[in-house]
């Protein structure tokens, strides 16, 4: 039997080509992308002896047409999207009928869309959505939001689904003051949302308050209050049954500084409780400096200190962690001249998770059982991914430029360790090194 590490089905395919059309022709706007990508292989093992496996490559493609008009200063489009993704193994299309509509005055914004995917082999599904937003007046708004979709629609090949087979209600109210004797301004926003899936299981929902004020030296103080009541998760057991969870409080406060100045920083501390009821608390830290319009330097941290952080194992198996987690990130940019750019960034998450408690997806939902620890070895973990890139940029002329950019992609995961050995770890073990050269030129005026 064939196999295959996880890293190994990671590592990104290149492309053989890739092309995109656009325009316009009177009122209709239409466009076209197709890539393809170029033959690739696995380094795999047949009864510990290493092979190839060559992989089959995968075309993909967009077509996009949209028409416009604006009778009477009232703003009407309808439009028209289809995907594909070709392969060997399976071909997967989409279609998507999308509608817009803003009154003259823009009080009222409509939007809709109804999808259809189409998969070799497996069922047709359908989902769709309609928002709307309206304004009251100056600082009052207004929005609701309906989506839905069957337990049979997928569009995870080109695109991005959450989850599928439910419906969910969505409301939003924002009220802004201006000109206070206080605060330059002050808004609150109080928002929620219900979800139930194909089986009637209240599996989503939530209240959430906020409140920004925006003094007069243009520092910013914001509360945050959320709640989510007891529900049911049919996801996190990746298709081993439905459990329910606890719920869940969340307080936050967040302080920051006059971005405009030289020198700002923020700074936020918030406690929610985990699914099974244990807590966390999630502090953040960063600040801006650009000491002149040349140069620049952003620093923002974050760290996740967790009791009871809940994950799937394998088959019915959960286990709750106590966990901690970093995620830094740091850039800088720096222009030469005026059309001359160095930028860096890097951005890093380290996670320690210690097992903790250990428990079985009931048959049918309900609450999760707690068990002894199974057999087997520790579920403890170390995890470090990171983005690291330096990029240089010249504009040749107008809209013309010339990139060069360096990349380095680690995606580590393993025993736990502490988290200064993570992260050396990983960046000596690589994911990903990619150096590319890319020139970007635009013909005629």
């Amino acid at each position: 039997e064939y196999s295959i590490s996880d890293r190994e089905l990671d590592q990104p395919v290149d492309l053989l080509a890739a092309m995109k059309v656009t325009g316009q022709a009177g009122r209709f706007r239409y466009g076209v992308l197709a890539a393809f990508e170029d033959d690739f292989k696995f380094d795999a093992a047949l009864n510990d002896d290493p092979i190839h496996l060559e992989g089959n490559p995968t075309d993909y493609g967009v077509a996009r047409i949209l028409y416009e008009d604006a009778p009477g200063g009232a703003y009407k489009a309808l439009g028209l999207m289809t995907t594909a993704t070709l392969n060997e193994q399976r071909d997967a299309m989409t279609h998507g009928l999308d509608a817009h509509y803003l009154t003259a005055g823009g009080k009222l914004k409509v939007d809709g869309q109804l999808y259809l995917s189409d998969i070799e082999g497996e069922e047709s599904g359908t989902g769709g959505f309609v928002d709307f937003h309206y304004n009251f007046r100056q600082g009052v708004e207004q929005r609701l939001g309906i989506e839905w979709a069957d337990r049979h629609v997928d569009i995870n090949d080109l695109g991005f689904q959450s989850r599928n087979d439910y419906w969910q209600i969505r409301t939003a109210h924002t009220r802004t003051s201006s000109n206070l004797s206080w605060a330059r301004n002050n808004q609150f926003d109080v928002r929620g949302f219900i979800q139930k899936n194909g089986d009637g299981y209240f599996t989503r929902g939530g209240i959430f308050l906020a409140n920004r004020t925006t003094f007069h030296n243009l520092h910013q103080f914001t509360i945050r209050a959320n709640f989510f009541p007891e529900s049911y998760d049919d996801l996190n057991s990746f298709g081993n049954g439905t459990y329910r969870i606890e719920e869940n409080p969340w307080l936050g406060f967040s302080f920051d500084s006059d971005r405009s100045k030289p020198f700002s920083y923020g700074m936020g501390i918030g406690t929610h409780k985990e699914k099974l009821g244990g807590d966390t608390i999630i502090t953040r830290l960063n600040f801006t400096w650009r000491p002149s319009d040349r140069f620049a330097l952003t620093f923002h941290t974050r760290h996740s200190d967790r009791r009871g952080w809940l994950l799937h194992q394998e088959d019915r198996n959960m286990t709750a962690f106590d966990a901690e987690q970093w995620t830094p990130r740091l850039s800088a940019e720096y222009f030469v001249s005026a059309r001359q750019q160095l930028r860096f960034s890097l951005q890093w998450v380290g996670i320690k998770a210690r097992e903790r408690d250990f428990y079985l997806v009931p048959d049918r939902p309900g609450d999760l059982i707690e068990v002894l620890k199974p057999e087997g070895p520790s579920d403890s973990f170390s995890l470090s991914q990171m983005t690291m890139q330096l990029r240089y940029r010249w504009e040749i002329a107008p809209l013309s430029d010339v990139f060069l950019v360096y990349t380095r992609l680690v995606d580590h995961s393993g025993s736990l360790k502490s988290f200064s050995d993570a992260f050396s770890d990983g960046y000596d073990d690589p994911m990903g090194n990619a150096l590319v050269f890319k020139i970007r030129y635009r013909f005629g005026s």
